[in-house]
């Protein structure tokens, strides 16, 4: 037997509830959470994001050497300037 398998068997019967914080509006555009939650033994057996404002940087990138994109991506927005040079590299 697995350690997944004996997790399994060990887990206290519980029941999922589901969680959602949709919209979060301190930040700039909205951002919504997803959660599926087993309080009974203490996991989160499923969590996504969501965010609903475009802000276009696939297409002002377009045509620029891709070893700017951090550079550039980093100073559009002046709060979240590190997950957008992230996600762009």
């Amino acid at each position: 037997m697995t350690a997944t398998e004996q997790a399994k068997t060990r887990r206290k019967p519980g029941q999922i509830v589901e969680m959602v914080w949709d919209p979060i509006t301190r930040i700039i555009g909205n951002l919504g959470l997803y959660t599926k939650i087993d309080f009974a033994n203490r996991e989160v057996t499923e969590c996504h994001s969501t965010s609903s404002l475009f802000r276009g940087y696939s297409v002002f990138m377009k045509g620029k050497d891709p070893r700017d994109a951090g550079f550039i991506t980093s100073r559009i927005c002046g709060i979240c300037g590190d997950n957008h040079t992230t996600c762009s590299v």
